[in-house]
């Protein structure tokens, strides 16, 4: 299941930024986060994840240091393929 999480930060990240990196690539070889883009105002990031459900999605995010001390918080949803959405 594709998942979509962006982040929102409530503290400063610049301390975490290189751990932040090392585990973000971690998730990244493993497939579990397929696509990641950082906002341009530095408030956050967004991901595309790839994972079996959204606690599958919620407990790999809660694996970033920013996350893990509270830096950040994602809203995560759940996304559809167009072919998977009926409309009848």
């Amino acid at each position: 299941m594709k998942i979509l999480a962006v982040s929102q930060n409530t503290g400063d990240p610049r301390p975490f930024l290189s751990e932040e990196a090392e585990r973000t690539q971690q998730l990244v070889a493993s497939g579990v986060v397929e696509q990641v883009f950082l906002k341009a105002d530095w408030s956050g990031a967004v991901l595309i994840l790839e994972a079996a459900d959204v606690p599958a999605a919620e407990a790999a995010l809660a694996t970033l240091p920013l996350v893990r001390e509270h830096v950040t918080a994602f809203s995560v949803t759940p996304l559809l393929q167009p072919e998977e959405v009926s409309v009848a």
